[in-house]
C-alpha cells in the first residue's frame, strides 16, 4: 500500500463556508451580523490516504492513514506551543482526569429522540507530546479542537498573554450550539474571527471518509507549510506528501496524484504504481487524460475551487 499526506491552503469565507467532507459533516447555519467579520481567515486542511495504485479506488482516507499521527502534524506546524483542547457533546465516561471546566447537560445524540447526558470541557496541554498521550491511536470524537496558545517562558516583556475567559467564551460560540444529527453540525463558521482575535490559530477535526482530517484556521498562511510536512513524514519515509488545490477531504486523490506525477522530479521514479482506469458509471466523470496532456501546477492559495471538484453526493 502507498501512504500519502495531502494538504491544501485556501482563503475561507466565514459567511459562505461551503460544504464539508462530502456530506459527512455540515456547518452550523451561519448567523447574520451587522458588520463584516473583519480580517480574512486562511484554512489549511491536512488529511491522509492509503491506497494500492494511482486510481485510489481502494483508498482509506483520514489523517492517520498516512502513517503520520495527528500529534506529529500539530507538533511540526506549531513546535513547542502549548494547546488548549476543547470538547463538546462528549460522553461522561470519556472525561480526562486533568480536564477543567466540566459542564454536564442533556442533549440528543446522533439524531435520536431521547435526551442523553453530555459534557463539555477543556484541557491544558503543554505540548504535542501531551496531545499524543491524550489522543492515543486516533482523534475521532476525543476532541473537537485545539486553540494554539503563545509560547510560555522567555523575557517577561516579550510574553504574549491570552484572556482565557474571553477565549473560552469564543470557543463556546464556535461549538456550543452543535447538533449531532446525521450529518452532524459541529462548528459555527461566523465564530472563527472572534476566536482568532485571541489566538494565532485554531485546529478543528473534520470528518473524512474513515476518520478525522485536520483543519487549521488562522489569520495568516502557515509559514513553510510544505517543507514542515515533508519534515514530519521523514519518520515515515514511505509516505508521499501531496498538494491539493482544494481540501483533500473534498477532492479526488487520483486527480492530485496524477498532477503530482506530472511534476515529479525525483529522487527515483514516481512511487505510486499505475492502475487500470475505472470506467463504470460511478467513475465516468474522472475523465482520464493521456500522459501527453499539459498539467499546470497546483496553486498554493486560491479563492476559487477547481471546476471539476467532486460532487458531495459521491462516495
Amino acid at each position: 500500500m502507498v501512504r500519502a499526506l495531502g494538504y491544501s491552503e485556501n482563503r475561507f469565507d466565514v459567511r459562505d463556508p461551503g460544504r464539508l467532507c462530502r456530506g459527512r459533516e455540515r456547518w452550523i447555519e451561519p448567523y447574520e451580523v451587522d458588520e463584516p467579520p473583519g480580517e480574512p481567515v486562511v484554512r489549511t486542511v491536512i488529511s491522509g490516504a492509503a491506497f494500492s495504485d494511482d486510481t485510489a479506488a481502494d483508498a482509506r482516507r483520514c489523517t492517520s492513514a498516512s502513517g503520520v499521527s495527528v500529534a506529529a502534524v500539530v507538533s511540526a506546524l506549531f513546535p513547542g506551543r502549548p494547546l488548549l483542547g476543547f470538547m463538546e457533546d462528549g460522553h461522561p465516561a470519556d472525561i480526562p482526569e486533568t480536564a477543567e471546566g466540566v459542564e454536564a447537560y442533556e442533549g440528543y445524540r446522533s439524531g435520536g429522540r431521547q435526551e442523553l447526558g453530555l459534557v463539555r470541557w477543556h484541557i491544558r496541554l503543554p505540548d504535542a507530546e501531551a496531545l499524543a498521550t491524550l489522543l492515543g491511536e486516533a482523534a475521532d470524537d476525543q476532541l473537537r479542537g485545539l486553540a494554539v496558545l503563545p509560547k510560555t517562558g522567555g523575557r517577561a516583556k516579550d510574553r504574549v498573554t491570552v484572556d482565557e475567559d474571553a477565549l473560552r467564551d469564543a470557543l463556546f460560540h464556535l461549538v456550543g450550539y452543535s447538533t449531532l444529527d446525521s450529518p452532524p453540525a459541529r462548528y459555527q463558521p461566523m465564530a472563527l474571527p472572534d476566536v482568532l482575535r485571541h489566538v494565532e490559530a485554531v485546529v478543528l477535526f473534520h470528518r473524512d471518509k474513515h476518520g478525522p482530517a485536520i483543519a487549521i484556521y488562522s489569520r495568516e498562511p502557515l509559514p513553510e507549510l510544505g517543507e514542515r510536512l515533508t519534515t514530519v513524514v521523514a519518520a515515515a519515509p514511505e509516505t508521499l506528501v501531496v498538494p491539493f488545490a482544494i481540501p483533500p477531504m473534498l477532492a479526488r486523490w487520483d486527480r492530485a496524484i496524477y498532477e503530482l506525477r506530472g511534476q515529479w522530479q525525483g529522487p527515483g521514479e514516481f512511487p505510486v504504481p499505475r492502475g487500470v482506469p475505472q470506467h463504470d458509471s460511478r467513475r465516468s466523470r474522472n475523465r482520464w487524460r493521456s500522459e501527453d496532456e499539459d498539467d499546470s501546477p497546483v496553486p498554493p492559495l486560491s479563492d476559487e475551487p477547481p471546476p471539476e471538484a467532486e460532487d458531495a453526493a459521491e462516495e
